[in-house]
């Protein structure tokens, strides 16, 4: 794969190019933080950090994370629905970050007033994967 890329790395000026337009579609796609110089204003941002290239990751390392995967996910789910673990693991970030304080009255609002979807309800459509 890397030698396919061999031309594209040698020429430094379409280099330079496709690096301002990976910018440019970051920021038009939103993937966006704020600035350290600016931290609460959502009026100064800079794009978030991405590679140009994909990394080649060994073949080993790819099997031991599709191994872990479902037992991975097992657990985001369980920690997903235990309010208290929570709310504890994150209270400090909470005191600190409104991005994630807002998250969390969604949250508790949403346990509050009960879940109208159904678990069965909820799927992955493939919606918007031509982005991908």
């Amino acid at each position: 794969m890397a030698n396919s890329w061999g031309s594209l790395l040698q020429d430094e000026q379409q280099l330079e190019e496709l690096a301002q337009q990976a910018v440019d579609r970051a920021l038009a796609e939103g993937v966006l933080l704020r600035t350290s110089q600016e931290p609460c204003s959502s009026d100064v941002v800079s794009y978030a950090p991405f590679t140009l290239f994909p990394s080649l990751v060994p073949s080993a390392l790819l099997e031991q994370a599709y191994a872990v995967q479902m037992d991975f996910n097992l657990l985001v789910d369980a920690v997903s629905q235990n309010a208290a673990f929570l709310e504890q693991t994150l209270s400090s970030t909470i005191k600190r970050d409104t991005f994630t304080a807002r998250l969390f009255d969604i949250h508790k609002k949403v346990l509050k007033e009960g879940i109208a979807q159904s678990s069965g309800a909820i799927g992955c459509s493939g919606e918007g994967k031509e982005h991908i």
